[in-house]
């Protein structure tokens, strides 16, 4: 016999779980006790639940393991469901751990008592209520191991006093990521592919997560083909923009090449990606999706041809069967749109575009000749967003994530703290809108309290800046996006960290070397140009016409 949470704390070994992330309280205090006992799994301590969720799931999303999180009776648990649906709407692993009122008073409406079952319904692909020993391991291990399965979101709940008790010391089931096998493709489904591809002229991949472990065979295909890669956000570290056959992104935070090459294109292979946007798909075009995820499957284009694969196996067999292509129409025009952007991107960065203030597309591109070749960039949600989309250029080994489909605010902070526990030895460099940073500042202090030497790179215009953007391309006057931030760099220090602050062009790239050479935390508060538009790849008359609409207002009224 073990009690309960011993029994948990050895299961969750088995999956190589090494961080518990959440805030120590009543209902989950003989889970605390039981980490206390051993060495193989730490309690991270955070200052907020939500934190600790987002820490998670960055986690989850850069390692593709099982991470877990935990919170206590009622608003505890609570404070966990953003950081939850984060992890959901990425698709990564993530196990909750819920505190309860003890049995008895279950629906009595107790002290702090939440019917937290129902709250966490829609997040969760698995949730369940431990309310009787035998329960145990059974169900905690079908937690864990779907979670891993469908890469979702696991909650389990367990009333106080149950877990106190001693459970039956029984093996369970541990299903690792390593054992769960490809989809391979139907050869049916993939032979209208090859003449599809062998008959037409103007092909274009869009690419996403999916291609993570068939980076070399895609890049392999669209030689062959001659097929120009769009990537989604969330594949920016896969196949980076300067990467020859790499047209760039697409969407509002996307480039115009990448645009063009969706456009222009006969037959889109859409590859391991599920880009939300229906408007910036090429309806015209034959489109074909590869993805694993059977979900995925037309819900974005209603005319599509899909192959129910991973990408890897159905990209293998395409690279084998398909005919070299010669004509290189499509892929040299899309290439000499890249370079024409290319011009427009660098004269945004370039450090002599006014003397006095900095532009964020300058910060973005020194921070990307400053980071070390295998650093890790966790960033927010809001214009900070598309400055990292288009600037930051990614290189060797660095990661890039994101609140890709939640696009939550607050993002990038707590998970620079998941991705500086799960990679110690790595640069983890936090790229901080100051809305979003102000949200969680708080938990500044849990990288103090772990030694963690993540840099937070604030982008201060004193605003919710794209709001105000978005206001003003719907013809509404700027309002109530205006920010009180507090000197971050005295913030830093008062906290224990090291705060610098940057307001000349001429000073930045020597501060931004100083501050990443540190081995503690630190912020780098810099001030940049409050009124830079973050500009689509092409601008609609409807978003012009609403923009000087709004500025008229601001000026009369």
């Amino acid at each position: 016999m073990k009690f309960l949470y011993s029994k948990m704390i050895e299961i969750l070994s088995q999956h190589n779980v090494e961080h518990i992330f959440g805030i120590v309280g009543d209902a989950i205090n003989p889970m605390v006790e039981a980490i206390r006992k051993q060495d193989k799994i730490k309690f991270i301590h955070m200052v907020h639940e939500e934190s600790g969720a987002f820490a998670a799931s960055a986690a989850s999303k850069l390692t593709g393991n099982l991470q877990v999180c935990a919170g206590t009776v009622g608003p505890g648990a609570i404070h966990l469901l953003n950081g939850l649906y984060d992890a959901k709407k990425d698709h990564t692993p993530v196990l909750a751990i819920l505190g309860q009122v003890p049995t008895p008073f279950i629906g009595t409406d107790y002290h702090q008592e939440v019917h937290l079952a129902s709250v966490f319904e829609h997040v969760a692909v698995y949730s369940a209520e431990i309310t009787d020993k035998s329960q145990f391991p059974y169900v905690f291990s079908e937690a864990c191991n779907t979670a891993i399965g469908e890469k979702g979101v696991s909650v389990i709940i367990i009333p106080h006093n149950i877990g106190s008790v001693k459970v039956e010391d029984e093996k369970s089931g541990v299903i690792e990521k390593e054992e769960m096998g490809m989809i391979n493709p139907r050869p049916e489904r993939l032979r209208k592919v090859i003449d599809l591809i062998n008959t037409e002229e103007s092909i274009s991949i869009l690419a996403g997560e999916g291609c993570r472990n068939s980076k070399e065979e895609v890049l392999a295909l669209a030689r062959k083909i001659n097929a120009p890669i769009i990537t989604s956000l969330r594949a920016k570290d896969i196949f980076h923009y300067r990467d020859e056959m790499v047209a760039g992104g697409l969407g509002l935070l996307g480039s115009r090449s990448g645009v063009y090459a969706m456009n222009e294109c006969d037959v889109l292979l859409v590859l391991g990606s599920d880009f939300p946007y229906r408007d910036w798909y090429n309806q015209e075009a034959q489109i074909v999706m590869i993805d694993n995820k059977a979900s995925a499957m037309g819900h974005r284009v209603n005319d599509i041809y899909t192959v129910h694969s991973d990408v890897l196996p159905a990209v293998e067999i395409l690279l084998n069967n398909v005919e070299i292509k010669k004509d290189k129409i499509h892929l040299d025009e899309t290439l000499k749109t890249k370079k024409l952007w290319d011009k427009f991107l660098h004269w945004q960065e370039s450090a002599d575009r006014s003397k006095d203030t900095i532009h964020p597309q300058t910060l973005s591109k020194t921070i990307s000749e400053v980071a070390d070749h295998n650093a890790i960039f966790t960033c927010d949600t809001g214009e900070v967003t598309a400055w990292a989309a288009r600037h930051l250029y990614l290189r060797g080994e660095q990661r890039f994530s994101a609140s890709f489909n939640l696009a939550s605010m607050a993002y990038a902070m707590p998970a620079a703290i998941g991705a500086s526990l799960t990679y110690p030895d790595r640069q983890v460099i936090s790229l901080s809108g100051d809305g979003g940073f102000n949200m969680l500042m708080g938990d500044f202090l849990t990288a103090i309290k772990y030694k963690l030497p993540i840099k937070v790179v604030i982008f201060n215009n004193h605003k919710l800046g794209l709001i105000k953007n978005e206001q003003e391309v719907e013809g509404y006057p700027e309002f109530e996006t205006g920010l009180v931030n507090p000197e971050y760099k005295l913030l830093a220090e008062a906290l224990g960290g090291k705060g610098f602050k940057v307001t000349k062009p001429t000073d930045l790239e020597i501060t931004l070397k100083e501050a990443f050479t540190l081995h503690e935390p630190v912020i780098v508060d810099v001030e940049i140009n409050p009124d830079e538009l973050t500009l689509p790849p092409k601008i609609t008359a409807k978003q012009a016409m609403g923009f000087g609409l709004a500025k008229i207002k601001e000026l009369f009224e």
